[in-house]
């Protein structure tokens, strides 16, 4: 029996407790060999069942949110007893849990998301910032309260950027809020326990955000000037108490620098920062002039990004969390580099990452994943040398209807090599089958091997379903990612069409069947196909798609980086209405399903109004859905479960296996 085929029969429990011996880790995963079933739809539009599984502090608790129902609760197990308490609930439409973490040993913090709307009818996201106990039933405190000196009544809209948890002080952590003035952040010490807050740094003119170091000292201030679209890093010298530039890079223009962290020495800071041509992670000595970096990590393909690790029990930075289509870590101290080779040697089949270890760093939990596994997580105890299975994201979704995702490498038309991942179904026959193009949202993003819901579903239903990593994604270096700056709607969608032609001469697509689907970005280039090339798909489904690029760019008008944003987007208003689907609409000769929900602060719901409005002019066969109180995330599960079942109903009647 496979961990993944174990764990199913495990995952009803109602602790996590229950759990931790519900069977044994096998040394290898096989995959079964059974006919192929389509799942059911709820497979699918369901939440993953357990989520950002943490460890307390001390490694005697987890914490972990729970989904069930479209409910989310925050759980918290003691792993003595299996006692569990709920401390909070949400049915993901009032709001959503950014995130949970532990404060100290007995206290929460907990970050929430919703949506508001402005009086000029604006729509934007709101985040706050919960504290509350851990291991008994409380009271819960917003821990920022609004200033009473503040003009104009403000309230700050982003109230849970956490920049330090002072180890040394498990009563207080650091936040950097804009409480006092709109825009300008100013530094708190907040009590977790009272939700007192303190002023530590003022705020400072430009600065979006404040950087501590890991004993607590604000350090480094980021300053950003939208109308120069520059950003300088300022950091405090504290040999002389004056904040100084480090560096400076112009958005778009130049490769971005991002802080990544502080090891314990105060001067010893980690960044990303270009390495012939790719995103690297460097560590400099901020004692030095000029900041001498010495380069930790890089690929000679792809940017590396991620979260540091760092051992209080070492007091050093040990690794780096990172994703390249898969988590993973990756560690630069020996006895971290033998602790993951001793891992990946007992579980040689999958990736397996460190997810958060105990302060003494000899309990962990550690998420594996592969081809055929959304996520597993399991408990890890160095001293007692078990590692025990809690639970999976996905019960349901097991290796014999998983399917592998394959990296596949095609030529554009002007001879670009581009990536994608292709997904073949059970059912696939070795010659051409009905296929579905699925491009990302963004579009500075990119796929991968790992887990996603959509191309699951569609592979599962016998398609093939392909997922290319058109230029302007993220990834694969600066100067490949810019091609998006005003690149919409062009070369971009080349790709995309390239990709088709490139599937069809490997026969793997039946030209005569491709459809085209995405959401957000992806939902842009699904209405561009349908419009730009109209007999090269047979159908296409845009959610969350932008149809008039001009009303988009004339929206940023609102937007504190209005100037970034229309760069972005390409400043030539005629090139913008010649890419705008909903200003070609009488060319569309293929059914469209459009979905949209009411409450999207992305993307305003009216870009699928109008697109819908012009089909419906232009006598063109579609389907219009709007999610009312719907969210550009899907967040609420009956949009999803409406969106899965459209989607479903739509690709049977006009893309036929």
């Amino acid at each position: 029996m496979s961990l993944r085929t174990c764990l199913a029969a495990c995952l009803r429990a109602s602790t996590l407790l229950a759990l931790l011996t519900c069977c044994l880790i096998p040394t290898q995963l096989h995959a079964a060999t059974t006919s192929h079933q389509p799942l059911p739809l709820e497979v699918f539009y369901n939440d993953a069942m357990i989520e950002d599984i943490e460890l307390s502090p001390d490694g005697t608790h987890l914490l972990a949110l729970k989904n069930f129902g479209g409910d989310t609760v925050v759980m918290v197990v003691e792993l003595a007893s299996g006692k569990t308490i709920y401390p909070a609930k949400t049915d993901n439409k009032e709001f959503k849990f950014n995130w949970v973490s532990w404060a100290n040993n007995d206290r929460l913090l907990m970050s929430l998301r919703f949506d508001s709307r402005a009086p000029n009818g604006v729509k934007y996201s709101q985040t706050r910032l919960l504290a509350t106990d851990a291991k008994k039933q409380g009271k819960m405190i917003t821990l920022v309260k609004p200033d009473e000196d503040a003009p104009y009544n403000h309230v700050s809209q982003f109230q849970d950027n956490v920049i330090s948890y002072l180890p040394d002080d498990p009563e207080h952590v650091l936040i950097s809020v804009d409480r006092e003035m709109a825009h300008h952040q100013t530094v708190y010490k907040a009590n977790v326990y009272t939700g007192r807050l303190t002023r530590v740094k003022k705020h400072s003119g430009s600065v979006r955000s404040w950087y501590a170091d890991r004993q607590g000292n604000v350090r480094i201030g980021e300053h950003y000037d939208d109308k120069k679209r520059k950003v300088t890093y300022k950091i405090l010298d504290q040999a002389t108490d004056k904040w100084v530039v480090a560096w400076e890079y112009v958005v778009f223009d130049e490769p971005s620098i991002y802080i990544a962290g502080f090891g314990n020495n105060p001067n010893e800071l980690y960044i990303f920062a270009d390495h012939e041509g790719r995103q690297a992670l460097f560590k400099t000595d901020l004692s030095k002039p000029g900041y001498p970096r010495e380069l930790m990590f890089s690929h000679e393909k792809y940017d590396i990004s991620g979260r540091l690790i760092y051992s209080r029990a070492h007091k050093e930075v040990v690794g780096l969390y990172y994703n390249d289509g898969n988590s993973r870590s990756v560690f630069w101290n020996k006895e971290f580099q033998a602790f993951q080779g001793g891992l990946d040697k007992a579980l040689p089949d999958t990736n397996n990452y460190i997810v958060n270890m105990s302060e003494d760093a000899r309990k962990y939990v550690l998420y594996t994943t592969n081809a055929t596994n959304p996520g597993t997580y399991l408990y890890g105890d160095r001293d007692a040398k078990t590692l025990s299975p809690l639970a999976a994201a996905y019960p349901d979704l097991t290796e014999d209807v998983l399917i592998e995702k394959e990296m596949r490498r095609y030529k554009a038309r002007d001879g670009l090599e581009l990536e994608g991942f292709l997904s073949l179904p059970k059912t696939f026959a070795n010659k051409p089958t009905a296929t579905i193009i699925l491009p990302h949202g963004g579009p500075m993003s990119e796929d991968g091997k790992s887990f996603d819901m959509f191309s699951t579903f569609m592979a599962n239903r016998g398609y093939v379903v392909f997922q290319p990593n058109f230029r302007g994604s993220s990834g694969y270096g600066h100067d490949f990612m810019m091609q998006a700056v005003g690149g919409m709607g062009l070369e971009m969608q080349d790709d995309l069409e390239d990709a088709v032609k490139y599937l069809v001469d490997e026969k793997i697509a039946d030209p005569k069947k491709v459809c085209i689907v995405g959401a957000s970005y992806g939902g842009y280039a699904a209405l561009m196909g349908a419009t730009k090339t109209p007999d090269l798909f047979q159908c296409a489904i845009s959610f969350a798609g932008m149809s008039d690029l001009v009303k988009m760019s004339n929206n940023f008008r609102y937007f504190t980086n209005k100037n970034t944003a229309r760069k972005q987007f390409g400043e030539d208003k005629k090139q913008l209405k010649e890419t705008s689907p909903v200003r070609m609409a009488e060319k569309v000769k293929i059914p469209i399903l459009l979905i949209h929900g009411d409450d999207d602060v992305i993307v305003p719901v009216e870009q699928s109004r109008i697109m819908a409005r012009a089909l419906e002019k232009n006598g063109k066969v579609h389907e219009y859905i709007e999610l009312e109180e719907g969210t550009h995330n899907l967040d609420y599960l009956p949009h999803r479960q409406q969106t899965f079942e459209a989607m479903e109903k739509f690709l049977q009647t006009h893309l036929k296996i």
